[in-house]
């Protein structure tokens, strides 16, 4: 999860949010990666701060702890998604060609 995200997630201000997880990785508390990436209008590029599931929890409970309950949720949710099947191709049934391959799956 980016520090925008986490940013958005509890109303707070990017750059606060940065403040936040620099202090909890100088205590050794997370771990982060960083990417640059453009600002809307081609502004100064944006460092954002990436932290894991773990240390999203540690991030959010620091900053806004009544906002942990939505961290917990928006992570459901990214499992729920990530584990929904692919939805399976649908058939011609006009075409031979798929009724002859939906006929040898029966056969």
């Amino acid at each position: 999860m980016s520090s925008k995200e986490i940013a958005d997630l509890v109303d707070k201000r990017h750059d606060s949010v940065k403040r936040t997880i620099d202090a909890l990785t100088d205590k050794g508390l997370v771990t982060i990666t960083q990417s640059v990436e453009p600002t809307p209008g081609g502004g100064k590029p944006l460092t954002v701060y990436h932290v894991n599931q773990r240390d999203s929890y540690v991030v959010v409970a620091q900053l806004s702890p009544e906002f942990t309950a939505r961290l917990v949720d928006r992570w459901q949710q990214q499992e729920r998604e990530a584990a929904m099947p692919a939805p399976a191709p649908a058939l011609d049934l006009t075409s031979v060609d798929s009724l002859r391959m939906l006929a040898g799956t029966l056969a």
